[in-house]
C-alpha cells in the first residue's frame, strides 16, 4: 500500500503544478521541486533497506569489495538526478538546457566509470592469457 501513497503524492503534486502554472507560471517549477523533495524524503527508508541488503549480499565477491558497489550506487544517483533535472528543464520549455544537463550527467558517469572499465579490461586480459 506504500506505492499508493507515493502515487497519490505524485498525482497531487502534478495537479498542483497544473493549477499553479495557470495562475503563476513562475512558481510552477518550485511546486514541482517541492513534490520531488517530498517523494525523495518518503523513499529514504526504502533506500536504506536496499543499501543494507546489498552490502551483505556482495561482501563475498572480491572485486566488488574495492568500492565498485558504492561507485555503481553513486552512478545510479547521478543518473536519477540528471533525469529529473532534464525533465524539469523540458517542462519549463528549455529543451536545449535539458540536453546539456543530460550530456553533462553522461560525461560525469563516464568519468566515474573509467576505473571500473580499466578493471574489467584487466580481468578480460587475464582471462585471455
Amino acid at each position: 500500500m506504500e506505492v499508493v501513497k507515493f502515487a497519490l503524492v505524485g498525482i497531487i503534486c502534478a495537479v498542483l503544478v497544473v493549477v499553479v502554472r495557470q495562475q503563476r507560471p513562475e512558481l510552477a517549477v518550485i511546486v514541482q521541486l517541492a513534490g520531488i523533495i517530498v517523494l525523495a524524503i518518503l523513499s529514504i527508508e526504502y533506500m536504506k533497506n536496499i543499501f543494507a541488503e546489498t552490502d551483505g549480499l556482495f561482501s563475498e565477491v572480491e572485486f566488488l569489495n574495492d568500492g565498485y558497489l558504492e561507485l555503481l550506487v553513486k552512478i545510479l544517483g547521478i543518473a536519477v538526478v540528471t533525469k529529473i533535472g532534464s525533465d524539469i528543464c523540458k517542462d519549463s520549455a528549455n529543451s536545449a538546457l535539458a540536453t546539456v544537463v543530460e550530456l553533462v550527467g553522461k560525461a560525469v558517469i563516464l568519468a566515474m566509470c573509467l576505473s571500473l572499465i580499466k578493471t574489467l579490461a584487466e580481468i578480460s586480459k587475464g582471462l585471455l592469457k
